[in-house]
């Protein structure tokens, strides 16, 4: 199975990049496909929250690697999925963010439940979080 990201114009959808442009013209012309779709997640956004994380992570003292409090922010804001130890305890693990994983939308959600944790948690104020995230984006 092949995946084309495609952009609906006036005129039909044409495809986004050379590499799927490349791909499309495999597609037998006169032939049946069945096709799901989703949107794609947003790159700069993506960055933006990583810029969010660097924000946090240079500005605290209680985490020696980025990951970690990525990982803990994520499950804090209820992104996550339950596992058990070889003990049976539950573990909470974060949720996976790479694109595949997660949709636009939900992304978006996971950002917003993130900010609402940073502000709690680390006592960061919305608005100065918004002007120096631009220092990191």
């Amino acid at each position: 199975m092949a995946k084309l990201i495609l952009i609906r114009t006036l005129s039909g959808f044409k495809t986004a990049y050379e590499s799927d442009h490349e791909q499309a013209k495999k597609i037998k012309i006169g032939e049946p496909y069945e096709y799901e779709y989703k949107k794609t997640r947003n790159i700069l956004f993506h960055r933006k929250f990583f810029a969010l994380i660097k924000l946090v992570y240079d500005n605290q003292e209680q985490y020696q690697n980025i990951e970690d409090l990525r990982e803990d922010l994520t499950v804090e804001a209820g992104f996550y999925r339950i596992t058990y130890n070889l003990h049976g305890e539950e573990i909470k693990k974060a949720k996976s963010i790479n694109f595949s994983s997660m949709d636009d939308t939900e992304f978006s959600e996971l950002y917003s439940a993130v900010l609402k944790v940073i502000e709690h948690y680390f006592k960061f104020d919305r608005e100065e979080i918004a002007e120096e995230i631009l220092r990191y984006f």
